[in-house]
């Protein structure tokens, strides 16, 4: 009875002293959602010992988990099956358990308590650099990711927070994954207020996109593109990238082509097979997703006054519809353009099993090519 009672005159208190505060100021509702710290990292070339060579992603992340690793004693990596000597399901760590024992290790099967245990690391001052084996096998772990991680700075006013790196293998365009290996779900992550999404398409973006997130205070989604991470790209050095950069692939005159992931392969090579017709496409590879590079896309179109945006996510409430909409709604754009935007995307169904069928629901070379085509000439 003492206790209740003194349980009741303290909640008294408590209620009285919170009743009688001022209302919360609506002005600074966006603070702590992201950290304040947007320093631009050093721009000097990364991981000194390569040069010119050629290496796909999968090497170039092992590269850089190397270097993490090596850099930072607080860096811990966590995943399914990715110790010695799988190395994980596609050799990413491949090498990294047997040089850090105590700091690259297995994961239960459980992609839940892997993001619930990389919160909790990245709260207590670790950097957690974990792998979900394919982002299909996230779903999980969605409370944990939309309650936990990309809400904690901003719930706590910034007295909390969880730098936490999550990267996973994404996308189709390698026959037969399925509804369970070959979604790529850009508008789910893309849609989570205080999560950073980053989608390269080149070892040189990826090394680079990774280093800044390994630097930067806030939870960062790495997205693989599997169709293209065994590709080979001639590397002279890394560089740290600036999340928000996009980059101009190709530059051109009548059209503006926004793309990232496998779609960057798509659109060049539709770019390739008509240049007979010339037509001359600016291919934009956004890179980063959240936040993402609108000021290119503007400068592009002042010159090509047409947009095309490609995206193998399905096409309802998508980021390539994000992009358009953004595009239309700026201040004198939409009367600037000679022609409706186009969104070329999955149809809205999930990833059959088959291949044809599969290839029949994605964005495909001939598809790009016939729709620039038509824009161009309409």
């Amino acid at each position: 009875e003492e206790i209740k009672s003194l349980i009741k005159t303290e909640v008294k208190e408590v209620y009285k002293r919170i009743y009688y505060k001022p209302e919360p100021q609506t002005d600074d509702i966006l603070s702590h959602l992201y950290s304040e710290n947007t320093s631009v990292l050093d721009s000097g070339s990364i991981l000194e010992s390569i040069r010119d060579q050629k290496l796909d992603m999968v090497e170039g992340i092992n590269l850089i988990l190397d270097h993490a690793l090596k850099s930072n004693d607080k860096v811990i990596v966590f995943g399914q099956d990715i110790e010695d000597p799988k190395g994980g399901v596609f050799g990413f760590t491949k090498g990294l358990s047997s040089n850090y024992p105590k700091r690259v290790l297995n994961a239960p099967i459980a992609e839940a308590s892997i993001v619930g245990s990389g919160i909790g690391l990245a709260a207590h001052g670790y950097k957690p650099i974990f792998e979900i084996q394919f982002i299909d096998f996230a779903a999980p772990a969605f409370n944990q990711i939309t309650c936990n991680l990309s809400s904690l700075r901003w719930r706590s006013l910034g007295r909390w927070s969880c730098p936490m790196i999550i990267y996973a293998p994404y996308g189709a365009y390698i026959p037969s994954g399925g509804l369970w290996h070959s979604q790529s779900n850009d508008c789910w992550w893309t849609s989570i207020p205080g999560l950073k999404v980053v989608v390269p398409s080149t070892t040189s973006d990826l090394v680079g996109l990774f280093h800044k997130a390994i630097n930067c205070e806030d939870p960062c989604l790495i997205l693989i593109p599997k169709h293209i991470f065994r590709v080979k790209h001639s590397v002279t050095s890394f560089h740290s990238i600036e999340f928000g950069k996009g980059k101009i692939v190709r530059e051109g005159q009548d059209i503006t082509i926004v793309c990232w992931g496998n779609c960057v392969e798509l659109v060049e090579r539709a770019c390739d097979d008509i240049s007979s017709e010339k037509i001359s496409g600016e291919i934009i590879d956004l890179r980063s997703l959240v936040p993402y590079d609108i000021n290119i896309i503007l400068s592009s179109l002042k010159k090509t006054r047409r947009l095309m945006v490609v995206q193998e996510d399905i096409k309802t409430s998508s980021f390539g519809a994000t992009i358009i909409c953004d595009i239309l709604t700026q201040k004198n754009q939409f009367d600037s353009l000679y022609s409706e935007p186009v969104l070329i995307s999955r149809e809205d169904i999930h990833i059959p099993y088959h291949s044809e069928l599969e290839f029949s629901v994605l964005p495909s070379v001939e598809e790009i090519k016939e729709t620039l085509i038509n824009m161009v000439n309409s």
